[in-house]
C-alpha cells in the first residue's frame, strides 16, 4: 500500500534559522522545537521518511503561525523564505517529499493573497491556515481572497489549528493550566472555526472549496447528532440576535454543511477516532496523515501506529486505498504509482 501523509510538519533549515533568530520569535520555540531534530534538520527526517515503505509526505510548516512572530511589513518575506525552502526540497527529494503547502502572510492579507498566487504557480499543493490570525476569526472579510484563490486553483486549504496557554479555560483565570489548551482546545479550536466558516456562509458562497481539518474533523464526527439536533434549532437560544436567516442561506441540514470538509487521520494512531471520522464523512473524504513529528520518538509512533490503526479497521481495499493515498493525489495533483 502506498501512504501519502497529507499533514505532517517540517521548517526548510534557511527558514528555520531566520525565524530562530528573528527579533519576534517567542520562547517556547527552543524548548518545544530545539528538541525535535527531524522538524528542521534534513538528514534525520529522510531517515524518518525511509523508515517505512512506500511512504512520503506532503510537507507544511510547523507552529508558529508566520503572523505570530513577524510584523505585517517583515511576514510576506517569511513566507517567500520558507516556500522556497519547501518547493527547493520537493524538487531535490522527489520520492520523500511528494508535494508542499505553502505558508501565508495572513496579518498582511493583501500580500498573503500574492503570496498565495506566488506559490501555486511555483508547485504549491495547497495552503496551510491556522484557525485564527491574530485572535481574528477566518471568516473575517479581510480573509475572503485567500478562500477564493484556493478553490480557483481548485487546491485545498489544509487548516491547523491555533490556540496558545494565554487563553483561559476558566474566566477566573488568565490562562489554560497543564496544556489543556493544546489538548482539548485545539480540538475545540478547529471546530469553532468550522462552524464559522458555514454559518458565516464563506463555504456556501464557494462551493466546492476543500478544506482539510486537521485532526479528523476535531470534535464534530463525535457531535454529528448534537450538531444534527442543536443547530436544526439555531436562533432558539438566541435573543440579542436575529438568526432566522441562517438555514435558508445553508440550504441543507447543518450537519451536511459540515461534511463539505475533509479530514486527516492525524489522531496520534487512535484506531475508535479514526473510525469515528470515517463513519461522519465517509473514505471519499479522509486522507491519510500523522502529524509527524511530534512524539516521543520523533514521529515514528505516529506513522507506526496510524498505519496498524488503519489496516485493522474493517472497510474494503478500495476504501483503505482512497484513505492512504488516492484522495491525497486527487486533491493534491500528485501523480499515482505506475
Amino acid at each position: 500500500m502506498r501512504y501519502i501523509d497529507c499533514f505532517n510538519h517540517f521548517f526548510p533549515p534557511v527558514f528555520f534559522d531566520k525565524m530562530i533568530n528573528s527579533p519576534g520569535s517567542i520562547a517556547d520555540i527552543g524548548k518545544r522545537i530545539r528538541g525535535i531534530p527531524n522538524i528542521y534538520q534534513l538528514e534525520p527526517r529522510l531517515k524518518l521518511v525511509e523508515s517505512y515503505d512506500n511512504y512520503s509526505q506532503v510537507l507544511s510548516l510547523g507552529l508558529p503561525p508566520l503572523d505570530v512572530f513577524a510584523g505585517p511589513n517583515e511576514s510576506p518575506d517569511f513566507a517567500r523564505v520558507a516556500n522556497d525552502g519547501l518547493a527547493e526540497l520537493c524538487a531535490r527529494y522527489p520520492k520523500h517529499f511528494t508535494g508542499w503547502v505553502s505558508g501565508l502572510p495572513m496579518n498582511n492579507p493583501d500580500e498573503a493573497v500574492k503570496e498565495a498566487e506566488r506559490a501555486f504557480r511555483s508547485g504549491a499543493n495547497g495552503i496551510q491556515l491556522h484557525t485564527n490570525v491574530g485572535g481574528l476569526p477566518l471568516d473575517d472579510p479581510r480573509f475572503f481572497g485567500i478562500f477564493e484563490v484556493a478553490r480557483k486553483h481548485d487546491k485545498p486549504i489544509l487548516l491547523h489549528p491555533s490556540r496558545t496557554a494565554e487563553i483561559p479555560d476558566f474566566t477566573s483565570e488568565s490562562k489554560s493550566r497543564f496544556e489543556i489548551w493544546t489538548i482539548f482546545g485545539w480540538p475545540f479550536e478547529t471546530s469553532a472555526c468550522m462552524a464559522r466558516l458555514v454559518f458565516s456562509g464563506v463555504m456556501s458562497k464557494l462551493p466546492g472549496l476543500k478544506i482539510v481539518t486537521h485532526h479528523l474533523g476535531a470534535m464534530i464526527p463525535f457531535f454529528d447528532a448534537r450538531i444534527r439536533i442543536g443547530w436544526g434549532q439555531i436562533g432558539t437560544r438566541t435573543s440579542d440576535e436575529d438568526l432566522s436567516h441562517i438555514p435558508a442561506m445553508l440550504g441543507k441540514p447543518v450537519v451536511e454543511c459540515f461534511r463539505d470538509f475533509y479530514g486527516d487521520t492525524a489522531l496520534a494512531g487512535g484506531r475508535s477516532g479514526i473510525v469515528c471520522g470515517l463513519d461522519f464523512f465517509g473514505a471519499d473524504k479522509v486522507l491519510f496523515a500523522t502529524d509527524a513529528p511530534f512524539d516521543p520518538e520523533g514521529g515514528h509512533i505516529y506513522i507506526r501506529e496510524t498505519i496498524k490503526s488503519i489496516g485493522e479497521i474493517r472497510m474494503s481495499d478500495e476504501e483503505r486505498a482512497k484513505v492512504c493515498h488516492v484522495n491525497a493525489e486527487k486533491m493534491f495533483g500528485i501523480k499515482p504509482l505506475a
